[in-house]
């Protein structure tokens, strides 16, 4: 029995050696990415993370708590808009991060604010403001956007995160946390040669699988600065969308409840919201099915929110010119600075408590929000 012990005990050493080697030689090769500084979703295809939902749940590690930060959520339409490098400078006194992810409705940016704010302690949550971008595709619902073939019913992108690397456990009540939040980092460091493999994997791959499964080229700044929507491209764009959503009209209350629930909640923890409705091309506006339903529905969240302390909403108005637009909902580089400085112009006069340019101030009870 002890011979057992002995070359099981010899058998785990040499394990836990190979791996430490594995993992000096996966740092050697890739460095720690975030040395301080705003996170940025946008930038995950050239990191060992290489897409959106990893990164965010990932380097979310790498958020510094000590200081105030603004944090934008939304989908790829925030994260193209809202660039961080852009948005950054023009707003001196807070760190900020886009934590975007393409494709996200308002059940995914909720699991995105969750994960940043379990790291977070109070007064760090009290120095926090959400940026949340919003417009009608984020509404789709989740038995529409989530139950697809090539996932675990139900899974957004974030949860196929949680539980590919074991931090999270799927049970009959959801996600349940294996890894403490505390710890995140060192899990972090501890799957860094699964990380640097899959990156150099997928980087050898990409062309092969852009061939596979048809993605478009990479277009640069200035292919899409010179972008302009055919009458083709317009009629493709509604049919994806009608697809998309389900419905050749309304939109259902579904996903305006989530982010109902989700404003109480960020609001309860003593951080603040910025509701910005994005915008999109006026022939978008003018040929979607769902766009005035979007508006109805709209104008009862603000309705109820009105008067309410540590929110505001800015509507982004004039920025709609359907040549500003590479597609049907992204707008073009040379725009998104105009996009960064109506932002920053809002949140520079925010400043502390006071929220000035929110909805006016209402006494209901923090429940009222609630459907």
């Amino acid at each position: 029995m002890r011979a057992i012990l002995k070359q099981g005990l010899f058998v785990l050493i040499a394990l836990g050696s190979i791996y430490a080697v594995l993992l000096a030689i996966s740092y050697a090769l890739v460095p720690p990415v975030n040395l301080g500084g705003g996170l940025d979703s946008s930038i995950a295809g050239s990191t060992i993370f290489m897409t959106d939902p990893r990164y965010v749940f990932l380097n979310r590690a790498a958020i510094r708590p000590n200081v105030p930060r603004i944090v934008f959520v939304g989908a790829s339409n925030s994260t193209v808009g809202f660039k961080q490098r852009e948005v950054q400078p023009l707003l001196p006194n807070a760190e900020v991060d886009n934590l975007s992810v393409g494709g996200s409705n308002m059940t995914q940016i909720a699991q995105i604010v969750d994960l940043v704010q379990d790291l977070q302690d109070l007064a760090a949550r009290r120095r926090t403001t959400f940026v949340i971008g919003m417009w009608y595709g984020m509404f789709t619902q989740d038995g529409f956007r989530w139950d697809t073939p090539d996932r675990h019913q139900g899974d957004t992108d974030i949860d196929i995160e949680r539980y590919r690397y074991g931090f999270y456990r799927r049970t009959a009540n959801g996600p349940r946390q294996i890894l403490p939040s505390d710890e995140l980092q060192l899990g972090v460091t501890m799957i860094h040669p699964y990380l640097v493999f899959d990156a150099l994997s997928r980087v050898a791959s990409k062309k092969l699988r852009d061939r596979l499964f048809g993605r478009p080229p990479y277009r640069t700044d200035a292919e899409r600065n010179a972008t302009i929507v055919s009458a083709a491209d317009q009629e493709a764009a509604m049919k994806y969308w009608r697809d998309q959503m389900h419905s050749d009209g309304g939109i259902a209350a579904e996903q305006f409840v989530v982010l109902r629930n989700l404003i109480a909640r960020i609001l309860a923890q003593g951080s603040k919201v910025v509701l910005i409705d994005l915008p999109i091309p006026r022939w978008h506006a003018k040929r979607s099915p769902f766009y005035t339903d979007y508006l109805r529905h709209k104008k009862m969240l603000l309705s109820d929110l009105e008067g309410r302390d540590g929110i505001a909403y800015l509507a982004m108005a004039g920025q709609d010119s359907d040549l500003d637009f590479s597609d049907e909902v992204h707008p073009k580089p040379r725009v998104t600075r105009q996009w960064a400085a109506r932002v920053a112009a809002l949140l520079n006069a925010i400043g502390g408590d006071a929220v000035p340019g929110s909805q006016a101030v209402r006494s209901d009870p923090l429940a009222a929000l609630l459907p």
